[in-house]
């Protein structure tokens, strides 16, 4: 009798709910956020200053500009390559990669051809 009233009341305690969810930051962003909560909550009234209160008035503030730098911020060399490849596919119609790489180094000599400082800085 006493083991069935304990399984009620363990099925009972795991149905409560919470309105949080826990998202995973590097420990220098949550050290971030910690120590700036807690220099806003240096006052003299008012309710403490959570960190949700404070994520939520940043999130606010973002615009697509922002997006855009965590977007690209996030590319490498490589995908910023296949993506100059599928726009100049997509406006000169479809080519190689090997045609499209050839394309821009004729385009960009200048850049890849060494210069007059490198050759005498090696000599």
């Amino acid at each position: 009798m006493e083991s069935t009233q304990n399984n009620v009341s363990k099925k009972q305690t795991k149905k409560s709910k919470s309105n949080t969810t826990p998202i995973r930051v590097l420990k220098t962003t949550a050290k971030t956020l910690k120590s700036m909560v807690q220099k806003l909550n240096k006052k003299p009234l008012g309710k403490k200053i959570r960190v949700d209160d404070l994520i939520l008035k940043a999130l606010s503030l973002l615009e697509e500009e922002h997006f855009e730098e965590v977007k690209n911020s996030t590319l490498t060399n490589a995908d910023r390559l296949e993506m100059k490849y599928q726009e100049y596919c997509r406006v000169n119609g479809p080519v190689s990669k090997d045609e499209f790489l050839g394309k821009l180094i004729s385009e960009n000599g200048a850049i890849l051809a060494p210069s007059s400082e490198n050759l005498s800085l090696d000599q």
